[in-house]
This record gives C-alpha cells, structure tokens and sequence, in this order.
C-alpha cells in the first residue's frame, strides 16, 4: 500500500505539468483564434467608418455639441453674472458670486474635458486664472474681474456650435 501511494505522488508532478502544458497550449490557441475574428469586424467597422458622410459626421457633431450645453450651463451662467456685476460696479457681489466658481468647475470640468479635444488646455488655464482673480480676500480691479470672465467665456462659447 505504501508503495502505490508513493508511486502517485511521484508520477504527480509529471502528470499536473503535462495538464498545465496542454491547457496553456489550449489557451493560446483559443486567443489566436478569436483574435483572428476579431480582426475581420475590426476591418468592417473601420470600413463602414471610412464611408461616414458629411451628414453623419454634422449630426455627430450637433450631438455633441448639444450633449455639451447641459455641462456648460452652470459655468455660463455663472460666468454671466459675475460679469453682470461687475458691469454695474458690485465687485464685492461679482466676488461672492464666483467664490462658488472653483466648485463648479471642479464637478463640471471633467465632463467638458473630453469634448473640449485639444481646446482643453487652454480652458484649464483660463479657468484656474478665473479662480485665482477671485480667491483674494480683495476684489481684483473691474478690468481684471471682467478680463479673467471674458476670456473663458469666449473659450467655452467656442465649444458650442449654436
């Protein structure tokens, strides 16, 4: 009985690394496979890509431009009346109003960056300095108040295409 019990677990070893070769060799054929059919709908789909029309390709665009104002909403009208403020001579109104601006951006930001493309950086940059003009306990000058507001509002008026 010993020697029965000692002959499996030495052929064990054996046995389990054979098992564990032919599944690896099994896996790797599976993948080959699937990649390979995988390969033939990657192709159709670029195909049917390539042939999109200047029809598709606007209606993707409106899509993605009215998908944007939803985002842009708060900042805007944000933006819009500080800037109001600012023009009527409330500067101490135009700092409380975009003292809530940083929190706005931080929960809408995320969601403009990946429609903004390549316009991304720079409207990074004009909303940290938005931030920075208004975060002083001392209003900034109407120039520099109304200059920060303007010019991310003519970055994100540049995202919309109505």
């Amino acid at each position: 009985m010993q020697l029965h019990t000692l002959e499996i677990v030495r052929s064990f070893p054996m046995n389990a690394t054979r098992v564990l070769t032919r599944s690896a060799w099994g896996g790797v054929i599976l993948a080959s496979l699937l990649l390979s059919s995988c390969q033939g709908a990657k192709e159709s789909m670029k195909q049917a890509g390539d042939g999109m029309g200047d029809a598709a390709k606007q209606a993707a665009g409106d899509a993605a431009s009215m998908a944007m104002a939803p985002a842009l909403a708060p900042l805007t009208d944000l933006l819009k009346q500080g800037e109001s403020q600012i023009k009527a001579g409330n500067m101490q109104a135009a700092m409380t109003t975009m003292g809530g601006f940083e929190g706005v951006y931080q929960k809408v930001g995320p969601l403009i960056q990946p429609m903004a493309g390549d316009k991304w950086p720079a409207i990074d940059a004009a909303a940290q300095q938005v931030i920075s003009t208004f975060s002083g306990t001392t209003p900034p000058s109407a120039e520099n108040g109304s200059g920060a507001i303007t010019g991310l509002m003519g970055l994100l008026k540049g995202l919309k295409t109505s």
